[in-house]
């Protein structure tokens, strides 16, 4: 077991709630739809952190539930975005064990892949409900949240060991 394990066991819930809280309301605010694409999906990065480090705590019925919380914020079609953070959680949970060994770097490639695929997801239901093209700046987030990763991890780090003090 690594220091990173030991810190995530005893992480308080209080944590991981006001964690996805504020990601969740991160996302709900209005942004013109051109700057829209450039930004990270905060719920999706902030759910994929929890899945990969306390799955017993979040996993795929988290992401159903925050996915339609999104949906209902947005008013996307309903389920849009708990399909998608379903299949982004359902690679993290799949490749969890080998994520914990990798270093930042990899393990942005891998939630770049799982957030690429969450991305095709929803152009894909977007297009069949609208029968118009999202456009490709929405393929921008995926990039700018994998860069994101490894300051995400070391600042919930920071707050994990600052919490345990």
């Amino acid at each position: 077991m690594t220091e990173v394990d030991s810190l995530h066991r005893h992480t308080r819930k209080r944590l991981i709630v006001l964690s996805l809280v504020a990601a969740l309301f991160l996302d709900l605010i209005p942004i013109p739809q051109p700057l829209a694409g450039w930004l990270p999906a905060c719920t999706a990065i902030m759910t994929l952190y929890w899945s990969l480090h306390r799955p017993q705590n979040v996993g795929i019925g988290m992401a159903f539930i925050l996915g339609l919380i999104v949906d209902v914020g947005q008013g996307t079609p309903f389920g849009q975005h708990a399909l998608a953070l379903i299949a982004a959680v359902y690679v993290i949970e799949q490749n969890r064990h080998q994520m914990l060994g990798y270093s930042y770097g990899f393990q942005a490639l891998t939630i770049f892949g799982s957030l690429m695929l969450m991305t095709l997801i929803l152009v894909i239901v977007h297009f069949f409900s609208t029968h118009q093209f999202t456009g490709w700046n929405l393929f921008v987030s995926p990039f700018i949240s994998a860069l994101l990763w490894p300051l995400l991890s070391k600042f919930m780090l920071y707050l994990a060991y600052s919490r345990r003090l």
